[in-house]
């Protein structure tokens, strides 16, 4: 078996993995580039491979750095079957759409071209096929199975098994610790070679309680000051993560009743297919189920559909929070509200995810005290929080221990999906105290699985 990176390498975004056996060819995950100019020209090269030959895609999550280009594998020939989990076959349509729309509204404005059109989106989905948890598919010569990743909803990692019984992991995106909502990551089986992400493969997360204590207090403080919380959240799992917070802190009287507004149409979306898949839930949040209490809601919610909707949360009274897309603050209708309220001294922006080098979400995250949204120049005055333990990605402390707590020890581990300080950090760590061989591969680097 031979794996190839075409994106994900050295760097956080384009997950792509191209492999090869005697009889098979496949892709796990066909993502986006994501965070500069530099990185959205780069979607448009060509894969270094031809589509046409694939037998087929395996998608480990919905994220767009994950499916973002499959459409163009699709209009490049692609004819295959994509596999996916359940609930994941429904994300990627809702994702796939949200960036059909961004770009046509891009090129609309400013000519800018699209990767792809849409019947090569409706051609994707017709070809997308879900699959449960733990049971194997074959394909060729070889046989796969997605296991919970704990990432997001319906994420998973993928064990691949070639008909020699060379076996491969791929990570996808590993889940933290205590994640509200998802299941906890799976125990690994045995393995010949794992390709982990290492996001953040050199840091280490707050604990669970430390978190929930930063949000209460960072909620008690926007009510003291009659502010505005802004917090840029993804659409898919942090949204969910954040209501869930939200409505027991309310119902349990933590703290006191305050106007929240979801301003993210694409996450209202996926609340609505996170409650079609109950059996994907942790224990504490099927018991509340079983309970008939609807975590994803509470008297003080304001979903924000439309746009005439989504201007009047500038009127509503203060305090409020809002929790607006896109996650990086790379576009959506998280832009707008920064331009209104980061030059505020009563706004606190709390940042909740991930924000990879190059975004308006890294600027603020390294302090830029000048930050330039649209055509608008902002004088930033808001206080800033992070608080890394409420990213959906699991920190060094967790990737090592999952490496542990295989059935066997792996012998090689490739770490991908982060930049090269992270996956360099983390491939240190595996080294010295697990013992194992760790590389981090560079793009295009072709690796033999012995």
């Amino acid at each position: 078996m031979k794996v190839t990176p075409y994106g994900a390498a050295r760097e956080v975004t384009g997950s792509c993995y191209f492999v090869e056996t005697k009889q098979t060819r496949f892709l796990v995950d066909c993502g986006m580039f994501q965070g500069s100019a530099y990185n959205d020209a780069k979607n448009f090269r060509d894969f270094g491979f031809d589509p046409s030959e694939l037998d087929a895609v395996i998608v480990t999550h919905t994220h767009l750095d994950h499916v973002g280009r499959l459409p163009k594998l699709a209009k490049e020939g692609f004819n295959g079957p994509i596999y996916l989990t359940k609930p994941t076959v429904k994300l990627a349509r809702i994702v796939l759409e949200d960036a059909d729309q961004i770009m046509e509204e891009q090129f609309e404005r400013e000519f800018r071209p699209k990767l792809y059109e849409r019947e090569d989106l409706e051609r994707t989905i017709a070809l997308m096929k879900g699959l449960d948890l733990s049971r194997w598919k074959t394909v060729g010569d070889i046989r796969f199975r997605f296991r919970e990743a704990g990432h997001v909803f319906g994420s998973a990692f993928v064990e691949v098994e070639e008909k020699n019984g060379k076996r491969v992991v791929f990570s996808g995106d590993i889940g933290n610790v205590d994640t509200p909502i998802v299941r906890p990551t799976a125990q690994m089986g045995s393995s010949d070679a794992v390709f982990i992400e290492s996001t953040y493969g050199n840091r280490i997360h707050e604990d669970a309680e430390e978190r929930t204590k930063i949000f209460q207090e960072i909620i008690q403080r926007t009510i003291k000051r009659n502010g505005v919380l802004v917090i840029p959240a993804f659409a898919i799992e942090r949204t969910q993560a954040l209501l869930y917070d939200l409505h027991h802190f309310f119902k349990e009287k933590k703290i006191k009743p305050v106007d929240v507004y979801i301003d993210t149409p694409m996450g209202i979306r996926v609340t609505d297919v996170m409650k079609e898949f109950p059996e994907y839930y942790d224990r504490d949040a099927m018991k509340h189920v079983m309970q008939g209490d609807d975590f994803f809601d509470f008297p003080s919610l304001h979903l924000t559909m439309t746009r005439a909707q989504s201007k009047r949360i500038n009127d509503a009274r203060n305090p409020k929070i809002i929790i607006a897309g896109s996650g990086m603050m790379t576009g959506g209708r998280i832009q707008h509200h920064l331009i209104r309220y980061l030059g505020k001294r009563s706004t606190t922006l709390f940042i909740v995810g991930y924000q990879a080098t190059g975004t308006l979400g890294r600027r603020l995250y390294s302090g830029e005290k000048r930050v330039k949204i649209f055509d608008e120049t902002i004088n930033v005055r808001a206080n800033l929080v992070s608080v890394g333990s409420f990213s959906a990605h699991g920190d060094q402390h967790k990737l090592i221990d999952w490496l542990k707590s295989a059935q066997s020890i792996t012998k090689h581990v490739y770490c991908m999906h982060g930049e090269e300080e992270a996956a360099a950090a983390l491939a240190t760590r595996i080294t010295e105290e697990l013992k194992i061989p760790a590389d981090v591969p560079r793009f295009e680097e072709c690796i033999t699985i012995e």
